[in-house]
């Protein structure tokens, strides 16, 4: 006989209001709370009545997306992509947002588990392959958008972000520039391979890189780190600065036309993802290009491959390459 809510309130030592509470509403629940409630139903092998009513039935047709921060962007254009693909197949997606969040992002995940989604797609602060590979174990297929530990059960779409800063570095270096300044989050794995990628690039040619860090890579974070430069003497500016994506470098580029400081003239300035502000500026910027809708599609498809073949391993990973586009904001007009 199918485990009920009272077997798993019982077993989980909680009311089965509770229970509901962390199939429906999760984050009224304490972190205590919530992990009982998941193994429980892990132990058991609970599933929601509705969802076992439409998996028995062969009509569960949901999906989710879960992003690491939805107001980016590169996040629409990424999203836009899943949807778009995985409608055509007939599909219905789901989102979520992490809000650069550890603890959210994992009950993002318990939730659409809890509801039994199909799929998942993935754009992760965290290693999340653990808890992913064990969803894949009941059934539920992931694709995560980033790089991943090698897995048998989970497939993953790559963008090559050390490869874009290496672009950028060898860019800036070929106009002159030595004192590179780059601004990226240092929790964010792909802003660490940008990093990665201008360091390779610059390493013997007598250039210095610094780093200065900021924390949710939006405008905001890149005009408080230009006000930092504007505060510097002008023999100790930065005389380029590398932003791990366009939000933190259309910042930048505010706050120094607002001091009087010239882009490119004074400090040459690099973007990443080549979002539609990027071209838009008021000093077109010059960026990496991350394709954001065609990796969406690309995921979207990864993951409608899985479920159409249970049975069959992950696709190997999709990749995609870095492709620099030079504007006014390093080479003027």
């Amino acid at each position: 006989m199918p485990a009920s809510v009272k077997d798993v309130a019982a077993l989980a030592g909680v009311s089965s209001s509770t229970v509901s509470n962390y199939l429906n509403h999760p984050h009224v629940l304490g972190e205590a709370s919530r992990e009982r409630v998941r193994a429980a139903i892990e132990q058991l092998g609970y599933v929601p009545n509705e969802s076992a009513r439409q998996l028995r039935a062969g009509s569960s047709k949901a999906l989710a997306l879960i992003l690491l921060d939805a107001w980016l962007p590169y996040f629409h254009d990424l999203s836009r992509g899943v949807e778009d693909v995985t409608r055509e197949g007939g599909w219905s997606l789901f989102f979520s947002n992490s809000n650069r969040d550890s603890a959210q992002e994992r009950r993002n995940i318990e939730m659409f588990e809890a509801h039994r989604v199909q799929g998942i797609v993935i754009y992760p602060l965290d290693d999340v392959v653990p808890q992913l590979e064990r969803l894949a174990d009941r059934g539920i297929r992931s694709v995560v958008v980033g790089p991943i530990a090698p897995s048998s059960k989970v497939a993953s779409v790559l963008f090559d972000d050390v490869g874009g800063g290496r672009l950028a570095g060898e860019h800036l270096l070929s106009i002159g520039r030595r004192r590179i300044l780059f601004l990226g989050s240092p929790t964010v794995s792909q802003s660490n391979d940008r990093l990665q990628g201008l360091r390779e690039a610059v390493a013997g040619a007598g250039a210095s890189v610094s780093v200065l860090d900021v924390q949710n890579l939006i405008t905001e974070d890149g005009l408080r780190a230009a006000e930092q430069i504007v505060a510097m003497a002008p023999e100790d500016r930065p005389d380029a600065v590398f932003a791990a994506n366009d939000m933190v470098a259309t910042g930048v580029l505010t706050q120094l036309l607002r001091h009087g400081i010239r882009v490119p003239e004074d400090i040459a300035l690099v973007g990443f993802d080549d979002v539609d502000q990027a071209r838009q500026s008021v000093v077109p910027l010059t960026s990496v290009r991350q394709p954001g809708y065609a990796i969406g599609r690309a995921a979207g498809a990864a993951l409608l491959e899985q479920l159409a073949d249970p049975s069959a391993p992950p696709p190997a990973p999709t990749p995609f390459s870095a492709e620099l586009v030079v504007r006014e904001s390093t080479v003027g007009r």
